[in-house]
């Protein structure tokens, strides 16, 4: 029995050290840190009321441009005599991003709503995995959730293991047995109750969501496209539609609210597009400058996404936890104290004996 315990001991000693040593050696802290910085700042996008704003913002693009291309210039150029095309092409010389822009906004606009699609779809898994561990703490935090329990074990560990081999009875071998049971609820208790597992699922769930987004490759994508939408409305309201409206002989605000009344989807647009292109603008920033904040987060346990996911972390406290509650409670059964009373039973006549001679 005594053996049995210095093997519960030494595993108690063991798990301790294992539990220290991973959260270091595999980088923890900087990858929960990373988790943190792309948590802190998409939060607000990604709430249900960021989420309805980038919506109703990218609807608005959509529409106004349908309109300014399916209506308004096709309109203008009927009015002066030429073909949409050839509006177009006259637009496009005279502002070559406002010719850019009517060029390239088919295909930059189906990969903004492809973003704004994919934020809505993981918006649930966002605000789960924004919870771990607990709503309160940070992600950070994790780290010491294999820290602090590795320490306790590791001193009760050694300090078991070291009494166990001292000659004569001592409690700290037991009270160390049953530290590490009660430490082993408490990991597994834990675990459980705050939903480690369906948190970190989520997680995993959302980096495989974004991962094409959160590459350098992505991020310069967003960022050339964000551009010529930029140049686009810049451009338009800075000088094609002064030319426009010197054209028909009117001010620029008079031209823009003639539009506005004819073609409501482009005054709407015109009127909201510096706010809607700023926010997008701040989104792709924030894209960019946390690349390397989602690879750390996304590389939680391990740099192999494909065989390593997140949501295998809370089995790195389960199991030692699970551990800890079998090993270290089997040994502290009473089995084996009736062997050492028969043996102290029989030990008993020869020493009477002894003490006769």
């Amino acid at each position: 029995m005594r053996t049995f315990r210095r093997v519960a001991l030494a595993l108690v000693l063991l798990l301790g050290i294992g539990l220290i040593v991973f959260p270091l050696a595999d980088g923890l802290p900087k990858k929960t840190q990373g988790v943190d910085n792309v948590q802190d700042t998409f939060r607000d996008a990604m709430s249900k009321e960021g989420l309805k704003t980038s919506r109703d913002d990218l609807v608005t693009m959509q529409l106004m441009l349908k309109q300014l291309k399916t209506e308004t210039l096709p309109q203008l150029a009927a009015r002066n005599g030429q073909t949409p095309e050839q509006l177009q092409v006259l637009l496009g010389s005279v502002f070559p991003a406002v010719g850019k822009g009517l060029k390239d906004v088919d295909t930059i606009m189906p990969r903004f709503e492809h973003l704004v699609t994919v934020m809505e779809q993981q918006g649930p898994n966002f605000r789960t995995a924004d919870e771990i561990p607990t709503a309160d703490v940070p992600n950070t935090g994790v780290t010491y959730l294999f820290l602090v329990p590795g320490i306790i074990l590791t001193v009760v560990g050694a300090a078991g293991l070291f009494f166990s081999f001292r000659p004569g009875r001592s409690v700290v071998p037991t009270i160390a047995l049953a530290t590490s049971v009660a430490l082993g609820v408490v990991m597994v208790a834990g675990t459980l109750a705050t939903d480690q597992l369906g948190k970190t699922k989520a997680a995993a769930e959302m980096f495989d969501a974004f991962r094409p987004t959160f590459t350098q490759e992505g991020y310069t994508q967003s960022r050339d496209d964000m551009n010529t939408l930029k140049a686009f409305a810049d451009e338009m309201q800075t000088k094609a539609i002064p030319f426009l409206a010197a054209a028909a002989k009117q001010t620029p605000e008079q031209y823009t609210a003639g539009l506005s009344s004819q073609y409501q989807e482009v005054g709407k647009g015109l009127a909201q597009t510096p706010r809607i292109l700023h926010r997008f603008d701040s989104m792709v920033n924030d894209i960019g400058t946390n690349v390397d904040s989602f690879h750390q987060a996304d590389s939680i346990p391990s740099y192999d996404a494909k065989n390593s996911k997140v949501e295998q972390v809370p089995w790195y406290i389960l199991i030692p936890g699970i551990a800890l509650i079998l090993v270290p409670g089997i040994a502290l059964l009473p089995l084996g104290r009736g062997g050492a009373s028969a043996s102290g039973s029989s030990d008993a006549p020869a020493n009477r004996a002894a003490s006769a001679v």
